[in-house]
């Protein structure tokens, strides 16, 4: 065991050797994500893998969401200034959530930003239950549409996209969804490129990055949950070519990121001829692609009802990025959260940026809570352990491998 082999060590001299171990992984904590990429004009598939693979979408979930209020107000059914009011229901709903309260009255144009732009699952369940009455006949809707243009192994019990067993997709037919939407509803795509939502004087941040990461990025979504990883859509154009790629079961933001860069990229290089459509996909299902949808990330650090990646503590290490500090553990939460809390100001003037975490960790049978700032790089950790040792406090810097692996020892 890593603790057990380095005990000799002093703290010091560990967290130079954890924070220069950047390939340390005992065993990893995701499986195999999936991916397809997709010329919009031609609907030729410029790369492939386990597209057809049964996937669980998380807040992907509300691009069909969206799309159903697409369809609604082209029907007349409804209009984007139309007044919803949130019910209990839906201001009841687990984070992420952009924090309507009861009885509140927002817009129909307010509640698909605010579910496009923060991913809030309240806006989507209000949504869902001004259009279908009830956020279930709505599901059974989106299974309906679905289907009808082509999504052909998708299944919705939910307008959000929080953790349910019978809510599967692929990433074929987030594709075929994404196609839609741009060829069928270029008026309503804004929606997806916002960086920011308003709402009763509270404004909130775009949760996808990739919008400011990539040169051409313009819109679409992000999604998480313990058992789908990290999901994104992503739509970009470049010298007047629009593509579409999927991303399905990355183990982390950063990995999220990195294989969209590397697909869009390798999109923009591939040329469309020759290739096969989007549409064809549909009826060869391989062997492979077979089967249930994995668990992408599991065990007791990745807690199942965390739903999206939001701005609160992080208490699982499965929505941790960058590099991290940890400050010790702690026998109480609250001693955890009373020390990441003092930590963040003491350290404001050393570095630039911090997210606080407190993640329950157990060993030899004991319970602890360990105290952390992660979204680090290297250099904002090395500062901040430098400055806590200066003042003869206990700081431990990370590195990502270390940090998304589940076996690696760390208090």
């Amino acid at each position: 065991m890593l603790r057990k082999a380095l005990k000799p060590l002093s703290w010091p001299i560990l967290a130079i050797f954890l924070a220069l171990n950047m390939g340390f992984a005992a065993g990893s904590a995701a499986a195999r994500s999936v991916n397809v990429l997709v010329d919009v004009t031609t609907g030729a598939v410029l790369r492939a893998d386990g597209a057809n693979a049964l996937w669980y979408p998380a807040s992907l979930t509300k691009m069909m969401t969206a799309f159903m209020v697409f369809e609604a107000a082209k029907a007349g059914q409804i209009h984007f200034s139309d007044k919803i009011t949130v019910s209990a229901n839906a201001a009841g709903q687990s984070p992420t959530k952009f924090g309507l309260k009861v009885g509140q009255k927002i817009t129909v144009e307010q509640a698909v930003t605010a579910m496009i732009v923060v991913s809030g699952n309240d806006a989507a369940v209000a949504l869902a239950e001004a259009i279908g009455g009830s956020e279930e006949n709505f599901a059974r809707m989106m299974t309906h549409t679905a289907h009808r243009i082509g999504m052909t192994r998708s299944e919705f019990k939910n307008a959000s996209g929080l953790p349910n067993a019978g809510q599967v997709t692929t990433a074929r037919d987030l594709a075929e969804l994404a196609m839609h939407i741009l060829k069928n509803y270029p008026e309503h795509y804004h929606f997806f490129g916002n960086r920011s939502v308003t709402i009763a004087g509270r404004t909130k941040p775009t949760v996808n990055g990739i919008l400011s990461s990539y040169q051409g990025a313009d819109g679409m979504k992000t999604g998480f949950t313990c058992g789908s990883g990290y999901n994104l859509v992503a739509s970009a154009k470049r010298d007047g070519r629009r593509i579409v790629g999927v991303v399905l079961g990355a183990g982390s933001r950063g990995e999220r990121a990195a294989l969209m860069t590397q697909l869009l990229n390798a999109g923009f290089k591939a040329e469309s001829t020759g290739q096969p459509k989007l549409s064809d996909m549909a009826i060869k299902v391989s062997v492979d692609e077979q089967g249930a949808p994995p668990t992408i990330l599991k065990g007791g650090d990745c807690d199942q009802r965390v739903a999206e990646e939001g701005n609160s503590t992080i208490t699982s290490t499965a929505r941790i990025s960058g590099w991290g500090v940890v400050f010790g553990a702690f026998p109480k939460k609250s001693m955890a959260e009373n020390t990441v809390a003092a930590m963040k100001t003491k350290l404001k003037g050393t570095i630039k940026k911090g997210r606080p975490a407190i993640i329950q960790r157990t060993w030899e049978g004991i319970t602890r809570y360990s105290a952390l700032l992660v979204g680090l790089d290297q250099a904002d950790a090395g500062k901040a352990c430098r400055q806590v040792w200066a003042e003869k406090g206990y700081c431990l810097a990370l590195s990502p491998a270390v940090l998304s692996n589940p076996d690696a020892e760390w208090r």
